[in-house]
């Protein structure tokens, strides 16, 4: 009888307790979850930092050809996102332009990558002309690098070495003339001019 007793509640919190564990495991496997989606957002909207290897892609020029960034290992690289609509960019281009011509026989490539999207994409070869601007134009029309380089706006430029690691990350305009901004690229090139020439327009 006092077996009976003592086994009847021991029986009737066995379900209970077998509850309570489904109810901990259910809420430890939705926190892994959410903690999980936490992390898979945050990483991808983290920025791409100074160090790591910079993101390849290929996107085509204005003539239709395919360019593909790691085609430049061994160069010194200047990739810049830009816009027709971006007036910073506009106002940055000119210094961009006396860069390159300064540069381009040195193991130094600009590569300029319009994000126009296809309703301003018409915009680009004008743009270009307007400006008497001779270093490639890239075109990115579907967003391929947005993500890749976890684009904030433009313009934005990326100094990547010749073993194509980012080495410096600039944002907003920035001119090119100006001797303290070019302390990367020159250390990378191991060259120390007194002064860029401003190669007059064609």
């Amino acid at each position: 009888m006092t077996e009976q007793i003592l086994t009847k509640p021991a029986q009737a919190d066995s379900p209970r307790a077998r509850s309570k564990l489904v109810i901990v495991l259910i809420s430890m496997v939705i926190l892994v979850v959410a903690f999980g989606i936490v992390w898979m957002q945050s990483a991808k909207y983290e920025p791409l930092t100074v160090g790591k290897e910079a993101p390849d892609f290929s996107l085509p020029n204005l003539e239709g050809q395919t360019v593909q960034l790691s085609d430049f290992r061994g160069k010194v690289v200047f990739l810049n996102f830009w816009a027709t609509w971006c007036k910073p960019c506009r106002e940055e281009m000119p210094s961009m332009e006396v860069l390159y011509k300064n540069f381009e026989h040195d193991d130094f490539v600009v590569l300029a990558v319009s994000i126009d999207r296809v309703t301003t994409k018409k915009d680009i070869p004008p743009f270009v002309k307007s400006m008497n601007l001779t270093f490639p134009i890239l075109v990115d029309s579907w967003g391929q690098t947005d993500k890749r380089y976890k684009l904030m706006g433009v313009p934005e430029t990326y100094i990547i070495d010749q073993q194509g690691i980012l080495r410096e990350k600039v944002i907003g305009p920035r001119d090119w003339t100006i001797l303290d901004n070019l302390h990367t690229i020159t250390t990378l090139l191991k060259k120390q001019p007194k002064s860029l020439q401003v190669v007059p327009a064609t």
